[in-house]
């Protein structure tokens, strides 16, 4: 229980002092964002505006109302008026309103359309409240109107007088007319659209708070007219936007700064001895029984001058004993197991584990053979036999391939090395198996390298590699699979050998264990027999030949297994 109280109080400290921490910066970044987001909505529609941001661009004083330049400039660009209103509906400044809004009650003026938002205001230190109304000038259906009757709709052309030539230069406006596939056939104005679809009509008749374009549509000729502005770049919009961006790029990269310093901080506090601890667990795994050490200093690095636990080690002074403990036990078992023949019991374990199948089928065939019950015609008994005869030969290839695997792990197995040309050599290997009646139903290729590959190899065991490497490639395959084996010279000092075939392949997890005894297993219901030790003993010959052996595989897709041998 005290390493749990102590690492309990460490981490909710530190845990609560993070949070603490991210509960701060996320509220301040909300904030910050939202307050963002609100001007840049402001900004774009003034209809969406709040009323601390009007109220921070209106100024009332002694009966006096001042709009100011910034929110003057907003509703030019969007076409709109602003007016400040008392609740007795008298008109204390406005902007671009209409020239009778000052005989306007603003009772009236609110229920009749034409201003679209308002918002009720309370100056400081002011007991009266204020309207500030934003209107829009829809002069876009006010042109329509007038320019309509003069469209020759037969013709498909605007015909606009030179009367209107004016208006449209004052609003930076334009008019096209559109037929009923989505075509502009005429237009007039500069920014007017390249193309207009049904969805941009059905925009421009939206009762929407803030548009740029109105439209009117002609039921005989089945055009429709529409009267727009070209868009232009808000100069105010710009600055909020550049404000904006460099707002989120100081915050990110300072958000990025203060997360880096944490977790560096938090690093050093808990990581470092993690990873010392680690170094020490890594260290016992191979075979090095002692705790890690200080490169400069030659001693252990959880320890000062003084021999005492350094500071930073003090939270794991249980967990220090316990693997100190743990060495300990691991140098004596390690000297114990120095001198303990473990490899015999293996030997027995194996033999009993790939023994115990052909011996229990051979066992039962016998007793049915024996049995008086029934008589066995002669096929039968031949048949029985011919089985036996396969499982007897099985345990017989076990005991050898066992034989070689505890020769192999002890370093004892005998090895001649004579200069032979390999290509000969797997001629010959390759001649029992084409001339074997049981792999007739395949189709063997040899595409030896030109000239000989001349190398030092223990015939015996390189036969025996092959073998190996052939019957597998012969047994594990299904009918008319074709099985390539191909030799050739890299650079004259690198001989390959490859044993490829198009067959079912193999999928990662068989790739991996390939070379691992005992991996296939042994069953008396397979066709085809097999140790589970000869891919095992083949890649260790190999590597006693200087070589090495590697395998690629997909599931049918087929095989390629490639050995490198040095040329010597």
């Amino acid at each position: 229980m005290k390493i749990y109280r102590r690492f309990l109080i460490q981490f909710l400290g530190r845990i609560l002092l993070l949070a603490i921490f991210l509960v701060v910066l996320l509220s301040i970044s909300f904030a910050l964002f939202g307050y963002l987001s609100q001007q840049m909505e402001s900004y774009n529609d003034l209809t969406k505006a709040g009323t601390t941001f009007i109220e921070s661009r209106v100024t009332i004083e002694e009966q006096q109302a001042q709009f100011d330049p910034e929110l003057k400039t907003l509703a030019e660009e969007q076409d709109a008026w602003l007016a400040v209103v008392t609740e007795t509906g008298e008109v204390m400044n406005a902007f671009h309103a209409p020239a009778n809004l000052q005989d306007t009650d603003i009772h009236t003026l609110l229920a009749s359309g034409t201003a679209t938002t308002y918002w009720l205001v309370a100056p400081f230190k002011l007991e009266d409240y204020y309207y500030v109304v934003l209107g829009t000038n829809n002069w876009q259906q006010d042109l329509i109107q007038e320019i309509k009757g003069d469209v020759d709709w037969e013709k498909q052309q605007l015909a606009l007088p030179s009367t209107m030539v004016p208006r449209f230069q004052q609003h930076n406006g334009w008019a096209i007319l559109v037929d009923h596939a989505g075509n502009i056939v005429d237009q007039y104005g500069n920014g007017a659209p390249d193309s207009y679809d049904t969805e941009d009509v059905i925009a421009a008749n939206a009762k929407l708070e803030y548009q740029h374009e109105a439209s009117y549509f002609d039921p005989a000729s089945q055009l429709t007219l529409v009267v727009g502005k070209a868009p232009s770049p808000s100069r105010l919009e710009t600055n909020i936007n550049g404000t904006v961006s460099n707002s989120v790029i100081v915050f990110t990269i300072l958000l990025l700064l203060l997360l880096l310093l944490a977790t560096l901080w938090y690093a050093h506090k808990f990581s470092s001895p993690l990873l010392t601890f680690m170094r020490w667990m890594q260290n016992l795994r191979q075979g090095i029984y002692e705790a890690p050490i200080d490169e400069h200093t030659g001693h252990s690095v959880l320890v000062n001058r003084n021999g005492d636990i350094k500071r930073k080690y003090r939270l794991y002074q249980d967990v220090i004993a316990t693997l100190t403990e743990l060495t300990t036990i691991l140098q004596k078992r390690e000297a114990e197991r120095v001198r303990t023949a473990k490899s015999r019991d293996e030997w027995i374990s194996g033999i009993s584990h790939d023994l115990k199948t052909p011996l229990a089928s051979i066992q039962g065939y016998a007793n049915m053979m024996e049995s008086t019950d029934y008589t066995w015609s002669e096929t039968e008994m031949r048949d029985f036999a011919t089985i036996i005869g396969e499982k007897s030969d099985y345990m017989k290839e076990l005991i050898d391939d066992l034989n070689v695997t505890y020769q192999l792990k002890n370093h004892e197995i005998p090895m001649v090395k004579e200069r032979t040309d390999l290509n000969e050599c797997i001629r010959r290997s390759l001649l029992q198996f084409i001339n074997n009646p049981n792999h007739s139903d395949k189709e063997i290729r040899y595409q030896p390298e030109t000239q000989a590959l001349i190398t030092a190899i223990d015939q015996r065991w390189f036969q025996r590699i092959m073998d190996n490497l052939i019957a597998n490639a012969l047994n594990y395959n299904p009918p008319n699979t074709i099985v390539t084996i191909s030799t050739e010279l890299i650079e004259q000092h690198v001989i390959v050998i490859k044993v490829s075939d198009k067959g079912v392949g193999m999928d990662q997890a068989t790739v991996q264990h390939l070379f691992t005894r005992y991996y296939r297993g042994t069953s008396t219901t397979e066709s085809v027999s097999g140790t589970g030790l000869g891919l095992a003993i083949s890649k260790q010959l190999i590597e006693l030949h200087d070589g090495s052996i590697n395998v690629k595989s997909k599931p049918g897709e087929g095989t390629t297994i490639r050995i490198l041998l040095p040329v010597v």
